[in-house]
């Protein structure tokens, strides 16, 4: 008798594929590599993929935005900041960390803390301080770049008038800005990027439990979906119906759920059709019109 393994890997052409995800090149392959050593049929294809950010801002002098009342307590601590690190910066290299140091005067430290952010040694209060201060020198580093390109500032030449009352942009909700206010700038960046999308065999899904621990731990959305497809189709597999079912039986037969105190539920009924069509070029069932008969 045949073991699952050697059944799915009789045929060596692919059938129904099941997308696990997009990733960057060296992070595909690395996924790849982890499921092909399971025994899983791998596919890996690149793609281009794009996405899109409309933003609405307010542009203009810091006195006209300080006037309408526009500046919070968030954008002026910024803007100190910028000014303060533009006149005392040495040289051109130094502004940002004066600039960051300046908002948070334990910048460098915590610059050198980030590390622990993947250490299991780190407790999660601490993870979190570091990721909320994270993402406060984003968004401090963004308001930078924009304030240097509005304000024409070149840091190896000397800056003049342009700090007195700088130009600076600050991102509001469009339902709160007039849309003839002449301040409004409006974009939309569309960003295409090139990806590759990992792909398994769906029918060699039901070798989930091959797959190494490392990879379970480390991608557990991905190994969720795979351990999910596995189970159904592993019991479709090992759990003929002695005759003739309608695709509407076979949809039924999709749906699956283990446990009592805790349950989980798997509906595949949607994708009954390819699951059907993946087993059958595995030749372990055999569709005809809409009746599936499993094979001997």
């Amino acid at each position: 008798m045949q073991t699952l393994a050697n059944l799915l890997c009789n045929d060596r052409n692919l059938s129904s594929m099941f997308k696990v995800g997009e990733y960057s090149e060296e992070e595909a392959k690395y996924i790849a590599g982890y499921l092909r050593d399971a025994g899983f049929r791998v596919d890996v294809i690149s793609l281009v993929t794009s996405c899109s950010d409309f933003t609405t801002t307010l542009q203009g002098r810091a006195s006209e935005l300080r006037e309408r009342g526009k500046l919070t307590e968030k954008h002026e601590s910024l803007i100190s900041a910028m000014k303060v690190a533009l006149e005392k910066a040495p040289e051109a290299k130094d502004v940002r960390d004066l600039y960051l140091a300046e908002l948070d005067p334990e910048w460098l430290a915590k610059r050198e803390r980030m590390k622990e952010l993947d250490s299991e040694e780190t407790d999660e209060e601490t993870k979190e301080e570091l990721i909320r201060s994270l993402a406060l020198f984003i968004v401090a580093v963004d308001f930078a770049k924009s304030f240097l390109d509005l304000n024409d500032i070149d840091l190896d030449s000397p800056i003049g008038e342009q700090l007195e009352d700088p130009v600076i942009s600050i991102r509001v909700k469009p339902e709160d800005v007039d849309p003839e206010d002449p301040l409004l700038r409006e974009r939309l960046l569309v960003e295409l990027e090139k990806k590759f999308e990992v792909r398994i065999d769906e029918s060699s899904s039901a070798l989930f439990r091959d797959i190494d621990k490392n990879f379970q731990e480390e991608y557990y959305e991905e190994y969720l979906g795979i351990m999910a497809l596995g189970v159904v189709v592993k019991d479709l597999m090992e759990f003929p119906e002695k005759g003739k079912i309608d695709t509407e039986d076979f949809a039924d037969r999709c749906f699956i759920e283990v446990g009592d105190e805790f349950t989980l539920s798997i509906d595949a009924s949607q994708a009954a059709d390819e699951i059907a069509r993946s087993l059958e070029k595995r030749g372990i069932l055999k569709i005809k019109g809409n009746s599936i008969k499993w094979k001997a």
